[in-house]
């Protein structure tokens, strides 16, 4: 049983989730390269890092070889499509969030679970945890409002730092928690340390190199 879910779950990943991840990367920066330098702000790319898929949505209206009707619509489309890749992926993190740190507390935390809770008021931590999720959201675009481009500098870096702990952590759950006939094999402990490796060292290079002079900027050190 465990061969024939493994056999899922590869094909799922090679035959489905990479190449749906290579074509959603390089999509956008194909039509990106391609319509990008129509439209009028694209020579404002300077004051406008941020706003790439703006530029694009108006280098698509103003290209040459579309009808006035059709360019619109494009653009239309690109705004709206942007639109619902955004938002709809946005509520879902921040919902993903709260749940898993309301499992976590819930399942690992016997005295809140029996005692401080009730054993019965997890929606007071789902909320808990929500609100204060949100509030920071709000208070970072606040703090990042003129330096939005250093916020996602920020952002995008510490989801390195994520993927290297999630891989030491899978590898020390592995081993320890997992069956001794169903632990990973050699290469793939070696695959998950080189990843953790990996992601960390690219968040300090990043951090040096991108962050830490424009923070220093941002802040006046």
């Amino acid at each position: 049983k465990w061969k024939g879910w493994w056999k899922y779950i590869l094909s799922d990943q090679l035959l489905v989730w990479m190449p749906g991840c290579f074509m959603g990367m390089a999509l956008p920066a194909l039509i990106s390269i391609q319509f990008a330098q129509y439209s009028p702000l694209y020579d404002a790319g300077a004051n406008l890092e941020w706003s790439q898929a703006l530029i694009t949505a108006d280098g698509l209206r103003h290209a040459p070889g579309f009808a006035p009707v059709i360019a619109k619509g494009l653009w239309l489309v690109t705004l709206f499509v942007g639109l619902m890749v955004l938002m709809p992926s946005q509520m879902a993190i921040v919902d993903d969030f709260s749940r898993r740190w309301t499992d976590i507390v819930w399942s690992g935390v016997r005295r809140i679970r029996e005692s401080a809770m009730g054993g019965h008021n997890v929606n007071r931590i789902y909320y808990g945890i929500l609100f204060t999720y949100v509030a920071w959201s709000f208070f970072c675009a606040y703090a990042f409002s003129t330096k939005p481009r250093l916020m996602t500098l920020v952002i995008a870096n510490l989801n390195n730092v994520a993927l290297g702990l999630t891989a030491f952590q899978l590898l020390w759950v592995n081993r320890r928690m997992l069956p001794p006939e169903l632990r990973p094999r050699w290469y793939s402990r070696l695959g998950l340390l080189f990843c953790g490796v990996f992601y960390f060292g690219l968040a300090v290079l990043v951090f040096m190199q991108t962050q830490l002079p424009g923070l220093r900027e941002y802040f006046g050190v």
